[in-house]
């Protein structure tokens, strides 16, 4: 560097000694090769236990000062550097960090604390004690607001500010670089803004007032003002739910096995404790042995009657075989289904439960390799220790189906279990059995107004950056990395509140003018709909006989298969007798040919002889009746493309939502990715194909129904339109089986055969979805000005309070 350059900016300490100094910040690697890490890790605790316990403390109220001295870091303060002659004072070099670089003589003493000098300056130091380093507080302001927005990379900053600050001549003369100081001073930079935020809290709620189960807690209060701010909860909220919350699990955010655990943060945080989540999973556990071990004593008897019944568990609406088929279907049912590997992971992922305004209430860790039950029970036990014993919840989950008959099976949550209406989430409904979406759907359960349960896919792609951070961290900083952010949402949202009101009430009145166009349209009064949308839920979601249709229609296919490959084969053998007849060359491969076909038929003809047994009589007349009919037959193989189908594009959308949730590309997770793309483009062809040859089935039978060669009665069934086939809504015509689902003894019921109370029905739900949003939303409009006008009550008596203080300034800024 030539002379003319500014000068060289050093880090030293005047009063060196052999040892390391332990008021320095050189406690995350020892510069001694030779020394344990023992000792290392006890410098390091110690460090962290003067920095939560006496140093950040100690700058609260001289950070407010020097906020409101700066106009909030606008401004540049005048500090003169305090003089001190005590025989504890020592020289000092600080190395200095704006967008320039400066060194700094301070004088360190117990009198003057060098945290507080610096912080004077409009600098945040890099350790308690004795710092090398500081960073400017709008240099820091900048890089926290940065990081929300990015990755937290800090190596990635600081080589750049490291080379911006080259650029222009200056020089940092350190072992280490900026790295570590710098990690060290935005972390606990960050722990104060956050310290910052509770001293506030505490001078406008003071810890001493009493709560009360009257109305939900302080803390769930502060979470979401809308959900839980008012008193008047029960007078209220004209709605049977007084909030709804959703829940999901994520397993990308997951941290690698084998790293170096970290000091816990002295924050407080959203996350449950290892203690709660490990109690709730103890309980699961003796529920489910107690309760299996009853069961088996106690109904052996029964168990042959209800392997072949279908039937109604306790207090459930849908079939168990719906709930069977939900569980087969739904890849996230299955609690064996391994999503992140134990052995390279120590957190496999995080569960959370959101309020439907998309705030958190609570984080869970996960440490299974799969999505088990405990996690959610634990949320929602955790959210109920917070509400009044009367305080009804939506609950919105993937699985809801599943977590309700668990906890009605197992005897999970049985306190608060009146107290919750469970349903799905609508991105999630197209993996469940359409009599399941007819009682979970929230578009169709009561209650739940246009909430849609996917709060928790905002907050996933929220933090989605700190992916690849949080892979390697220890355990504590991953969770203060996490709960950092959800401050930050915290403060983003809280001012946008109003604003959400008002955009969900304009999305609310287009889709009420749409359902009302809807029900002029459809020329068919309300109590005639809704008595046909009562019908059509009895009769979808009712049990499945011992003997069910749909098996027996299973069986009549593999008949109707095995008749046509008996008759290929004697076909075949006539063929052949006729070549025997005629005189053939080889006559050694026509008798094998001979045998092979005699023995193909003999086994066809046993296996068709066991078919029909197992038929029975009733499906034997059923056999009869489709052999002479072919519409029945038809509607048959419609039926069974129908079925395949669906079962293909629950599969596409499974892998489509893989492809959405690709947040990190690591080179086996873009392997992934492009074998499920492949998958997807190689599938759609046949998906079209199947819905083309279902289409023409259809249009076959009406040209029956129009010839009059149908049973009486016979209604068409519907198209598949092409450009609707993947969307899989839940009014899709692809869910109804109107016309393949067998004899109805008679004319078919208006909502089935009529499409105009069919399009009625549809809109006079979406009716009174928009009308339980409205009165969602005039509900969280008084609550939120309740809340607001409360707490400008407290910031004016805490203002009043405090006089001319820094904490008055806060107030009025």
């Amino acid at each position: 560097m030539c002379s003319s350059s500014p000068p060289k900016a050093s880090i030293y300490l005047e009063h060196e000694s052999p040892l390391p100094d332990p008021l320095t910040d050189q406690l995350l690697v020892s510069e001694d090769p030779f020394s344990s890490p023992s000792r290392n890790a006890r410098k390091k605790m110690k460090q962290w236990q003067r920095w939560s316990s006496t140093t950040i403390p100690s700058l609260i109220e001289p950070y407010l000062m020097y906020r409101q001295q700066s106009g909030n870091l606008r401004d540049t303060v005048d500090y003169n550097l305090p003089q001190c002659n005590c025989h504890l004072s020592r020289q000092l070099k600080v190395l200095c960090i704006h967008f320039s670089s400066q060194s700094v003589d301070l004088t360190m003493c117990p009198c003057e604390p060098t945290a507080l000098q610096l912080l004077q300056m409009g600098f945040f130091p890099c350790a308690p004690l004795g710092p090398t380093l500081a960073v400017s507080l709008q240099v820091l302001s900048l890089v926290q607001q940065l990081f929300m927005c990015m990755p937290p990379n800090v190596w990635a900053w600081c080589e750049s500010l490291e080379a911006y600050l080259g650029g222009m001549g200056y020089k940092v003369d350190t072992k280490g670089g900026l790295r570590r100081r710098f990690g060290n001073a935005y972390h606990w930079y960050c722990i104060l803004k956050i310290s910052l935020d509770e001293y506030i809290q505490q001078h406008l709620h003071p810890p001493g007032v009493p709560s009360s189960k009257m109305w939900p807690s302080e803390y769930l209060r502060q979470r979401c003002p809308l959900c839980f701010g008012s008193y008047n909860w029960q007078n209220d909220n004209p709605s049977h739910i007084n909030a709804i919350v959703c829940i999901d699990a994520c397993f990308t955010q997951k941290r690698r096995s084998g790293l170096q655990d970290d000091p816990v943060n002295p924050t407080a945080t959203v996350f449950l404790s290892r203690e709660d989540i490990d109690s709730m999973e103890h309980e699961v556990n003796s529920l489910r042995k107690m309760r299996s071990s009853v069961q088996k004593s106690g109904h052996a008897s029964k168990r042959h009657h209800r392997d072949k019944d279908d039937g109604f568990e306790q207090g459930m609406r849908t079939p168990t075989s719906v709930l069977k088929g939900c569980n087969e279907s739904f890849t996230a049912a299955d609690e064996r289904h391994q999503k992140a590997s134990t052995q390279f992971f120590s957190d496999t992922g995080v569960m959370a439960l959101l309020c439907r305004h998309d705030r958190v209430i609570h984080l869970a860790n996960m440490t299974s390799a799969g999505e088990k039950q405990h996690y959610a029970l634990a949320l929602i036990k955790s959210l109920f220790s917070h509400l009044p014993d009367d305080f009804h919840i939506g609950l919105l989950y993937d699985i809801g189906c599943q977590l309700e008959q668990s906890c009605r099976k197992w005897g999970f949550l049985k306190p608060f279990l009146p107290q919750i209406s469970f349903a799905i989430s609508v991105f999630h409904a197209f993996g469940h059995q359409w009599p399941c979406q007819l009682i979970y759907h929230p578009r169709k359960r009561e209650g739940f107004g246009l909430t849609d349960g996917e709060g928790c896919e905002c907050f996933w792609s929220a933090i989605k950056a700190l992916i690849p951070t949080l892979r390697v961290s220890g355990f504590h900083q991953c969770l203060f990395a996490i709960d950092f952010q959800v401050h930050h949402l915290d403060m983003k949202s809280l001012t946008g509140l109003g604003q959400w009101i008002l955009r969900h009430w304009n999305h609310c009145q287009v889709k009420k003018a749409s359902a009302n166009k809807g029900l002029r349209k459809c020329g068919v009064d309300t109590l005639t709909l809704q008595a046909e949308w009562v019908s059509q839920v009895a009769v979808q979601t009712k049990a499945a006989p011992r003997y069910s249709a749909k098996t027996t229609e299973n069986i009549i296919l593999q008949i109707m298969a095995t008749q046509k490959s008996l008759e290929s084969y004697e076909v075949r053998l006539d063929e052949l007798e006729k070549e025997l007849l005629h005189g053939v060359s080889d006559m050694t491969s026509l008798n094998i040919q001979l045998a092979e076909c005699h023995k193909k038929i003999r086994g066809f003809k046993q296996a068709l002889q066991k078919q029909k047994e197992a038929l029975g009589v009733n499906g034997l007349a059923d056999l009869a009746k489709l052999q002479d009919s072919s519409y029945l037959q038809l509607r048959m193989h419609a039926l069974a493309i129908k079925t395949r189908i669906r079962d293909h594009l629950h599969q596409h959308k499974f892998e489509l939502e893989r492809l959405e949730r690709s947040y990190r590309q690591t080179v086996s997770e873009q392997r992934l990715q492009n074998h499920t793309e492949t998958s997807v483009k190689r599938h759609e062809p046949g998906i079209v194909k199947l819905s083309t040859n279902y289409n023409n089935m259809c249009l076959q039978m009406a040209a029956l129904i129009h010839q009059g060669k149908a049973p009486h009665g016979s209604i068409a069934p519907v198209l598949i339109p092409r450009d609707a086939l993947f969307k899989l809504d839940v009014d899709d015509d692809i869910w109804q089986d109107s016309g393949l689902d067998g004899d109805l003894g008679g004319l078919a019921p208006a909502w089935l055969a009529d499409e105009k109370v069919h399009s009625g029905i549809r809109s006079l739900l979406e009716l009174r979805r928009c009308e339980e949003e409205e009165r969602h939303l005039l509900h969280e409009r008084r609550t939120l000005m309740e809340w607001f006008a409360e707490e400008w009550s407290q910031i004016q008596k805490a203002s009043e309070g405090a006089g001319e203080t820094t904490i008055h300034w806060i107030y009025h800024n």
